[in-house]
């Protein structure tokens, strides 16, 4: 058995996803390798992988206005924050401190979840 880390964003997640909870068996399209996959449930083929999660956190972006960008948010280097949950939520919090309108804001953008999977490395 390996464990894989595997980012689930939270629109593939809001548009086509299941939620799960710790314990769950799962079976995705995975893009990506060691030391972190991501679930891409949009344009890809080939075989699920199959796992159990083990775990889930989820991750808090933080955003800010950047200068001379017509209104685009970016999101800040190093502000991010992982929450231990029992469950995916189906829709995720926007935004969960802050507004648009201060230009910084702090909003869900996904969850972390270690995937336990026969074999791999």
């Amino acid at each position: 058995m390996a464990l894989w880390n595997v980012m689930y964003d939270d629109w593939q997640m809001e548009c086509c996803g299941t939620p799960f909870t710790v314990g769950d068996e799962v079976a995705w399209q995975l893009e990506g390798e060691p030391p972190l996959y991501s679930v891409e449930r949009h344009g890809m083929e080939g075989p699920d992988t199959m796992g159990r999660v083990r775990s889930i956190q989820m991750v808090t972006q933080g955003f800010a206005l950047t200068p001379d960008s017509g209104g685009t948010f970016e999101p800040v280097p190093g502000e991010r924050w992982l929450r231990p949950v029992e469950e995916c939520p189906k829709w995720f919090t926007d935004p969960v401190e802050g507004s648009r309108e201060e230009g910084y804001f702090r909003r869900e953008v996904g969850v972390l979840v270690v995937l336990e999977v026969s074999g791999g490395s």
